[in-house]
């Protein structure tokens, strides 16, 4: 110990009288900690950390699959209420329970305001294994149809809407018009389920503010819509692989008991802790890879600068060689040394990581799972303290192989002049340096493929024009909008409003706004194209008002929009997008054609136009065949929900306070809720993506300039050990242009080495992006021919000094030095 710490005090005064040396290095190692633990907390967040619920490894969710051949651009579909109280009777489950999306319209006191929620079955909590912070989940009796009045607060609208007071419980408060009591408040941090963690085809809130019972009825009537999401608690010892092998009789004993279903009963079996995780994992194990590589390039850049300032240091280690230190003493010294740099770099870097955390908490993507949760815990520290001690052994031992001990006598009778060190010690800095343009090569590769998937997404033709258009959603109470008529009475009065508003130049409604979330799907019939039992044809489908397609700059590609004129004692229309029309009539006209909803209790509807197909998840997605109606027609279900689009002459947002006047003119209890603008929706689906290709180009800039800084140092260094040859050389008439074609050529060699490798490198690596690129291939050619003559430029840049200052030796100081 008294050893180590003499070797530790030395180092201390190495590093203090090499000021720029220590800063610079203790600057890349900060960097490369940093940037690779900031990562790993989020990947330990996500990724490793069990889900906040007991004996989460039982939670699975069973998802209901479309057939594959429906084509409805998503896969998973809810479940019916039958389907659930089937479900229900299996023995592969200790506890299950459905659940749904509903939104509460809070009225009674202050602002009316809209709350989103989840309608659940009494057994929700309970299968979760959570329990209220105050009071008590719901029980089977208020579980009934006609009795579900109670109601359970989030702990955010718990404080931030009645302040903390645990008065609330058993207090009534007004939803939708009714009074609910008032039974229990969540923990803080309970979310379950997040819009983000879901499929989108499920209309789930980004943050469920209130719970609400179920009610399902023990015989729902045969046209019920399917709603239901299901999450269960296997029973121990049950895997999910033999969970899915139940499921798939569970669809075998259905498809035999309604065989014109046939299809529509498929499952797939997903854990919670994959369902939360979802597509988020290769993408931040892609990050972690760049941050991997980042700081490895940051380990080789400053394991080059030791061995070169070690080189530097020859006469001192011969002095002390000669005076007695052993190579184990000398060697001994040097991993002090690196420690000493290593716990510095640490230290910085843990500070670093802990800023970057907290700028990825409030500008990071939503969709990142358990974002919240990232933090420097115990596994994190373990994590930095490891990559540390890593460092020490790394920056140690290359210094301790590339010296030349055995010439350490030598080098104290010369004093030091001439010489470059033993081979091993250049053929270990060439190597450093290759490896490092290697690296960088293929960070620089990853952060053009995602400008690249980056770009093509913008030129994605989404369906409709965002610019100026603001949207917000209108949810009706059932109380007090008890029909048809009364709703669409509403919305037609709402819509003249909205029209005469200064600065509107269209105003519409719709069901579904595109980008976001997945409009609802039906099973339909053609007419001209009877479909067996089992294989009837299915399509999303939409709501909307006349004017809505202009609105949103949908364009009419066939015939045209909805008019005033198609109301309810009319003759029934629709309108198909093209992926519709493609499907189903293809190489012909749909204007004219016919079709209907999956029960001929609804008539069949002439369709009378063709618009452009829409996104409603993603600029990613392939648009699935959708139908449209006129909400003046009073269609099926009931249009409680919807949401206005308003286009406008001036920046969108100007509009809302005058859109929430004339809402309230209309009904002082009705909220304005969900209120943004198109444009906006559209930027938050790209978040993801925009975020994944700032950072990986943030590596692959740093990881380029840490390559040009080791390859500077790398040829100055042998400028500086060359400057006799140098010297001689121009003595015997070589030029300045010779000399600098020398030494550019020697980086140039360096730099076409470490291309190729990381040519080959760039290759296999890529392939792991596929599933994050979009109309770009990993090997995409117009990325690899753009990097390799920009890396081939700023390498050969770097270089040029150190050429330039060879040139300029004078060969007779260089002599007379030597």
């Amino acid at each position: 110990m008294p050893q180590l710490l003499e070797n530790l005090k030395y180092a201390a005064r190495i590093q203090r009288k090499a000021l720029g040396f220590t800063i610079v290095a203790l600057s890349t190692l900060a960097l490369g900690i940093g940037a690779s633990t900031a990562v790993f907390s989020a990947v330990n967040a996500v990724l490793l950390k069990p889900l906040p619920y007991p004996q989460s490894e039982r939670l699975v969710i069973p998802w209901r699959l479309a057939p594959k051949d429906a084509n409805i651009g998503y896969n998973e579909i809810p479940w019916g209420t039958g389907n659930f109280h089937r479900l229900q009777k299996m023995s592969l489950f200790e506890s299950v329970a459905a659940f749904k999306s509903d939104s509460f319209n809070l009225t009674g006191s202050a602002e009316p305001v809209q709350l989103k929620g989840l309608r659940v079955s009494s057994a929700f909590f309970h299968t979760l294994g959570i329990a209220p912070l105050l009071g008590r989940a719901f029980t089977e009796a208020e579980d009934r149809p006609g009795s579900e009045k109670e109601v359970i607060l989030s702990y955010q609208l718990w404080q931030a809407r009645f302040h903390g007071d645990a008065g609330i419980l058993g207090r009534g408060i007004d939803l939708n018009g009714l009074s609910y009591r008032v039974i229990g408040v969540m923990p803080a941090g309970f979310e379950f389920p997040r819009a983000e963690e879901m499929p989108g085809s499920f209309d789930f809130p980004r943050q469920a503010q209130v719970w609400a019972p179920l009610g399902l009825k023990a015989a729902p009537p045969p046209d019920e819509p399917d709603e239901l999401a299901v999450i269960g608690r296997l029973q121990p010892g049950v895997s999910i692989a033999t969970a899915q092998a139940e499921m798939n009789l569970f669809t075998a004993s259905m498809e035999r008991e309604f065989p014109e279903e046939k299809g529509w009963f498929n499952s797939h079996v997903t854990g919670l802790r994959a369902q939360v995780v979802g597509d988020t994992e290769k993408p931040l194990l892609l990050i972690l890879g760049a941050a991997a590589v980042l700081l490895l390039i940051a380990f080789v850049n400053i394991a080059s600068l030791l061995l070169t300032r070690a080189l530097g240091r020859r006469n001192e280690f011969a002095l002390r060689a000669a005076l007695g230190a052993g190579k184990v003493s000398l060697v001994r010294q040097l991993l002090a040394e690196s420690l000493l740099l290593s716990l510095g770099g640490g230290a910085v870097g843990l500070l670093i990581a802990e800023i970057a955390i907290r700028l990825l908490k409030a500008f990071g993507p939503s969709s990142i799972p358990r974002l919240q949760e990232i933090t420097i815990d115990w596994p994190v520290l373990g994590f930095a303290f490891a990559l540390s001690l890593l460092c020490t052994a790394f920056f140690g031992l290359a210094p301790a192989v590339g010296l030349p001990f055995e010439n350490l006598a030598t080098t104290l009778r010369q004093g030091g002049r001439g010489g470059t060190g033993n081979s091993t010690s250049a053929r270990l800095r060439g190597l450093f340096q290759i490896s490092e343009i290697a690296l960088a090569f293929v960070l620089v590769i990853a952060s053009g493929l995602l400008v690249r998937t980056f770009l093509r997404l913008l030129s994605v033709d989404p369906g409709f024009n965002a610019e100026r258009v603001l949207t917000f959603e209108l949810s009706l109470p059932v109380t007090k909008y008890k029909d048809g008529d009364h709703i669409a009475l509403f919305y037609q009065r709402a819509l003249q409003s909205f029209r005469a508003m200064p600065g509107v130049v269209h105003a519409g409604i719709v069901e579904t706004v595109p980008m976001a979330g997945a409009s609802d799907g039906t099973i339909i019939r053609l007419p001209e194209r009877p479909a067996p039992p089992g294989k009837e044809p299915f399509a999303n489908y939409n709501i909307a008002s006349p004017d809505y397609f202009s609105a949103v700059g949908t364009p009419v590609l066939r015939g045209r929009g909805f008019l005033d004129s198609d109301t309810a004692s009319a003759t029934p229309v629709a309108i198909v997008n093209a992926a519709m029309a493609k499907k189903f009539w293809p190489g012909e006209n749909p204007i004219g054609k016919q079709v209907g909803l999956g029960d001929t209790q609804y008539p069949l509807m002439n369709i009378v136009g063709m618009v452009a197909d829409v996104k409603h998840l993603s600029l990613r997605e392939e648009t699935g065949p959708e139908l449209y109606v006129p909400f003046t027609q009073k269609p099926f279900p009931s249009m409680l929900a919807m949401h206005v689009v308003l286009r406008s002459r001036m920046d969108a947002t100007l509009l809302t306070g005058s859109a929430r006047e004339e809402v309230h003119r209309l009904d002082a209890d009705l909220p304005v809720s969900s209120v943004v603008t198109l444009s906006t929706l559209v930027d938050e689906s790209l978040i993801s993506q925009r975020f994944a290709m700032y950072l990986i180009g943030a590596f692959g800039i740093a990881s380029l300039l840490l390559a040009c800084i080791g390859l500077y140092g790398v040829i100055s260094y042998s400028v500086l050990q060359r400057t006799r040859e140098m010297g001689v050389r121009m003595a015997l008439g070589a030029t300045r242009v010779t000399v600098v074609a020398m030494v550019l050529g020697q980086g140039a060699r360096l730099t076409a080495l470490g291309m190729a490798a990381g040519l080959l490198a760039a290759l296999a690596v890529t392939r792991l992006m596929a599933n994050v690129l979009y109309g770009v291939q990993p090997t995409d050619w117009i990325t690899f021919a753009s990097v390799i003559p920009l890396l081939a430029g700023v390498a050969l840049a770097a270089c040029y000094a150190p050429a330039h200052r060879a040139s300029r030796v004078d060969p007779v100081m260089a002599l007379r030095q030597e």
